[in-house]
């Protein structure tokens, strides 16, 4: 089942508690087994705007992978809009290797998800 946005519209820029950098870069959403790749036009310390092909995205947790910073955000999704979304990161970690492509960012995932069940256990 996939999950859409009940808001259709940017938040308001006096809302953003972190300051935006300009970004152009693949990173992947990855839910479950799937993993979609996309593309980060913006982020800040809390959060990303994410460009992304599908308007619908998969249920379930909802992980950006950038390998780039070698970083894995567990988040969740803010606003949406017809090609972009707003994610606000819950929390971060970092991973070693690549996840440069859908399996590898799959696989930082899988790790990412499983520490924090160990750590919120």
């Amino acid at each position: 089942m996939a999950r859409r946005s009940s808001s259709n519209h940017l938040p308001d820029t006096e809302k953003r508690a972190f300051n935006r950098r300009a970004a152009s870069r693949k990173v992947f959403l990855v839910s479950g087994r799937t993993a979609l790749k996309c593309a980060l036009v913006d982020w800040a310390e809390g959060g990303a705007r994410v460009r992304i092909s599908a308007k619908l995205l998969p249920e379930g947790d909802l992980y950006l992978v950038d390998s780039r910073q070698r970083q894995v955000h567990l988040t969740r999704q803010v606003w949406q809009s017809d090609r972009e979304i707003g994610l606000q990161f819950i929390e971060t970690g970092t991973f070693e290797g690549a996840a440069g492509a859908s399996d590898s960012a799959l696989m930082a995932k899988i790790v990412f998800a499983e520490k924090l069940a160990r750590t919120r256990s």
